[in-house]
């Protein structure tokens, strides 16, 4: 009876080989997932943190347009036809800015403004509101942006920010016509 009490102590208090390698690919199976997701996460991450930085350059350009004096603007448009009175006008490309500070690990950025009339590009000389078409500046900044990810093939990517600014004095009674009436 002796033998019999032994040998059942030592079968229940042991694990066998097999239990333990069950145990292992159960725990692996849990595990990977949440290994996979780690790896994902990060690659959403650097991705995200890209696209902040190409919208944080267009927005930062933006703002630096906008904030110049509407007739500036207004002149660069109309130097860049061959008419400034009449026209015809196009969408002005302002030269492509390249800073290397701008650069994160992987990543080159570019960016470049364009300026034109809105909502026509080209108000028409012909319409009693010519003046009136060429009151409002549409800013549009294009940045262009490489991610260089090891093993891969480089992804080229374009972010684009618009605003539309107005004259300043458009509303404002600055630009009202007055009539001398004769007596």
């Amino acid at each position: 009876m002796n033998k019999f009490r032994i040998k059942q102590k030592r079968k229940a208090s042991g694990a066998t080989l097999i239990e333990i390698l069950i145990a292992i690919c159960l725990a692996s199976l849990v595990m990977l997932p949440m290994i996979l997701i780690f790896g994902i996460s990060e690659k959403v991450t650097y991705k995200s943190i890209n696209e902040v930085v190409a919208c944080n350059l267009a927005l930062q350009k933006l703002e630096e347009l906008k904030s110049r004096p509407f007739i500036d603007l207004k002149q660069i448009i109309e130097q860049a036809s061959d008419d400034p009175e009449e026209g015809p006008f196009k969408e002005v490309v302002l030269p492509l800015e390249l800073n290397g500070i701008w650069n994160t690990p992987g990543v080159e950025y570019a960016r470049e403004p364009r300026i034109s009339f809105y909502p026509y590009v080209d108000p028409d000389p012909t319409k009693a509101d010519f003046e009136l078409q060429k009151r409002r500046i549409r800013i549009r900044v294009i940045v262009k942006f490489i991610e260089r990810v090891a093993g891969m093939k480089p992804i080229e990517k374009n972010f684009e920010l618009a605003a539309v600014v107005s004259d300043e004095t458009l509303g404002s009674g600055l630009n009202a016509t007055f009539t001398v009436g004769i007596k």
